[in-house]
């Protein structure tokens, strides 16, 4: 389908592109601000089902950048803590945009509130570039940037991302999507506490009180972290009395690889009726349970998008790379290339 104009921003238009597999039973709606997926429909004992949550309209997206509704995170996705780094003996200061004077997602003027250009796009993948110019958000080097979305077979949606540089820089992507599989769309949608999570992690990297990793690998056995086996996303904290709160990076068991992609999670509806999977060739995946959401804007067919109503599940480096050296780097010279390889599989029961 032709793009369409999801609406203007600085002056720019927005656009909407529509893919879907070649069996039609797979569809998502890609905006070009944020490089953001706005829907993303599969087959479910209904029929299609909303997985994300999004907004009809551009007004939400704008209204809530900072959330980073199905956008792509970056140029360093994830926190940096003091929103400081040294690069080759070169010192660098990022935005600090936390209140804890910490950098997340690069600041307020990140790769999720740019509005992305139109690469190319067929019936069934769409691919966005950015370029971020030396100096941008503190960042060193020209990065050209490359999302492609694509729909390769039913239930499937692949991510691919790519980066080159002309001097050296630290660069992490990610997709921001808040997925609930019991269904996104409509007046009344379901929080994400009873559907079923699996992690393939035996540590986490805890974290301070500036949710910023202390350096230390830790294993899950015996925590609120141990998403071994599946179980409901809800915990409760006895110190607070309510849910415990996800906003956690766990170190995938299988070891990364460019393009070698191996499972990450998996995310079951309370019903049983819906699965996904999660597979990726990143080393991490940060789980945000959206506890903080406070969203007035109504979103997809008039839902409230707020407490617990979406959970992030975000392949990438580990946050806070940049100060542990002993944790795994994403820095890229000239004639590098960065590459991320990440699906989401859905299957009905």
């Amino acid at each position: 389908m032709a793009p369409t104009v999801f609406g203007q921003h600085n002056g720019e238009d927005v656009l909407a592109i529509e893919i879907r597999s070649a069996d039609q039973s797979t569809s998502a709606t890609i905006i070009t601000l944020g490089a953001a997926i706005q829907d993303l429909r599969v087959s479910a004992s209904e029929g299609q089902r909303s997985v994300i949550l999004g907004f009809d309209n551009l007004e939400g997206y704008v209204a809530n950048q900072k959330w980073h509704h199905g956008a792509i995170a970056g140029r360093f996705a994830n926190r940096i803590a003091n929103g400081r780094f040294t690069l080759d003996g070169e010192d660098y200061q990022v935005e600090i945009n936390e209140p804890s004077g910490h950098s997340c997602h690069s600041g307020k003027k990140g790769f999720g509130h740019k509005n992305w250009k139109l690469e190319k796009h067929d019936g069934q993948s769409v691919t966005l570039r950015h370029t971020s110019s030396d100096g941008d958000q503190g960042f060193p080097g020209t990065l050209e940037a490359f999302v492609t979305y694509s729909l390769p077979s039913a239930g499937v949606i692949r991510i691919e991302y790519r980066a080159t540089t002309d001097k050296t820089t630290p660069v992490n992507l990610t997709n921001h999507s808040y997925f609930n599989v019991d269904g996104t769309r409509g007046s009344s949608i379901n929080d994400t506490l009873q559907q079923k999570l699996t992690i393939d992690a035996d540590k986490y990297t805890p974290v301070d009180d500036g949710l910023i990793p202390t350096g230390e690998l830790v294993d899950v056995a015996g925590t609120p972290f141990d998403f071994r086996s599946s179980r409901p996303i809800q915990l409760l904290d006895e110190s607070a009395n309510k849910p415990f709160h996800y906003d956690h990076n766990f170190v995938l068991r299988s070891p990364s690889s460019p393009g070698q992609l191996h499972r990450a999670a998996e995310l079951v509806s309370s019903k049983g009726d819906l699965t996904l999977e999660c597979w990726t060739d990143q080393p991490g995946i940060q789980i945000f349970d959206g506890a903080p959401l406070d969203i007035k804007e109504p979103g997809l067919g008039g839902a409230r998008n707020g407490y617990r109503t979406g959970v992030c599940l975000e392949t990438q480096i580990w946050p806070g790379s940049l100060g542990h050296e002993h944790f795994p780097q994403s820095v890229i010279k000239p004639g590098e290339e960065y590459r991320h390889l990440t699906e989401y599989r859905f299957h009905s029961a």
